[in-house]
């Protein structure tokens, strides 16, 4: 998947709201956004910080979901590798 797409379109969820990964607005409603309020951003994809994964599917069955972890240490070598070519 390409990472920078999940990137610009990925709402994380907290234990209450969530916020937009591409500008960093919080206290969004992850239950009912389809947008940023800020920026825009249309959410395609949505990630948990508290590893709610059953209870967010089923609230937002429209979004594909992201293990947080994974995509984390997917970005981090991608922005490493960058750093040194």
């Amino acid at each position: 998947m390409d990472t920078q797409d999940i990137f610009e379109h990925l709402l994380v969820v907290g234990s209450v709201t969530g916020d937009c990964s591409k500008c960093r607005e919080l206290g969004i409603d992850c239950s009912v956004a389809k947008s940023c309020p800020q920026c825009g951003t249309e959410f395609k994809y949505i990630a948990s910080r508290t590893g709610e994964i059953k209870k967010i599917i089923n609230k937002r069955p429209d979004l594909i979901f992201i293990d947080l972890n994974d995509y984390t240490k997917i970005r981090s070598k991608i922005q490493a590798k960058n750093l040194f070519s």
